[in-house]
């Protein structure tokens, strides 16, 4: 058992956040980040949604390809036949940014990148975490979301995302609203179909070397973690501006690219 605690406790953030303190200069959430307070039976967690029109292009081609989802090459790519009796529109993109990069139960999801497709437009909608005690809030907004979808769509999900997020609902004492859910994760399809030409099959390299999207400016992964935490510590939504736009190209570029590979 000693051993086991130790496993644990050897995954938890090496530092964790001082109090905040918030300097005269510091930028608050709202003005930084467009979006607003959501509050539920659990608590309060910021909300921010974007809407991108159909006709904007992602790369070589427009978002609204996305609608023409064909279903039954969907469920090829998942080896799950129960995707190919839903629609695109009953789907759920989903990427998680996490204080830190090997997961376990020191782990958690403070931004929580969800999209889907709404009359011909994709709605993307970020759930944020002020706080960790806004985590029940978050968690229960996000339970209420993904009893809407019929599937969901991920890269790289299957390894890290969905098994994160459940820890946290588990810790939360709440239900995994992901269990027997149909679930499309793109690396592997990625991975057998065009990764023999690729560098590596990251995210970030199919965006540029096969949908055309090219990030200027965008934050590391690796960096991801420690702005969170400076937003603990500061105050100051100046450091999470990027972290926020770079959640929200990966969930659209995921849309773009789960058409492509059905292709």
């Amino acid at each position: 058992l000693r051993r086991r605690i130790d496993a644990i406790m050897a995954r938890r953030p090496q530092q964790m956040p001082a109090p905040a303190k918030i300097r005269p200069d510091s930028r608050p959430l709202e003005r930084v980040i467009d979006g607003e307070e959501r509050r539920n039976d659990h608590g309060a967690c910021f909300v921010s949604t974007a809407v991108t029109a159909a006709s904007i292009f992602h790369g070589h081609r427009p978002v609204g390809d996305g609608v023409a989802l064909d279903m039954g090459r969907a469920a090829l790519l998942a080896g799950d036949e129960r995707i190919a009796r839903c629609s695109a529109a009953e789907g759920l993109f989903l990427d998680t940014e996490t204080t830190g990069l090997s997961g376990g139960t020191g782990t958690t999801a403070f931004l929580i990148g969800l999209g889907w497709w709404d009359a011909g437009s994709f709605v993307t909608q970020q759930i944020f975490l002020r706080d960790f005690s806004d985590e029940a809030a978050a968690l229960a907004l996000l339970n209420d979301i993904v009893k809407t979808r019929k599937f969901i769509i991920t890269f790289n999900g299957k390894a890290f995302d969905i098994g994160l997020l459940r820890t946290r609902f588990i810790l939360n004492r709440r239900s995994d609203p992901f269990a027997d859910m149909p679930h499309l994760d793109l690396l592997f399809p990625s991975r057998r179909l065009v990764g023999h030409r690729l560098e590596n099959s990251r995210l970030a390299t199919l965006e540029a070397e096969i949908l055309g999207f090219r990030r200027r400016g965008d934050v590391p992964g690796y960096e991801i973690p420690q702005r969170y935490f400076d937003w603990l510590r500061r105050r100051d939504a100046g450091v999470l501006e990027d972290v926020f736009l770079h959640n929200r190209f990966d969930v659209i570029s995921m849309a773009v690219l789960a058409v492509h590979l059905s292709e």
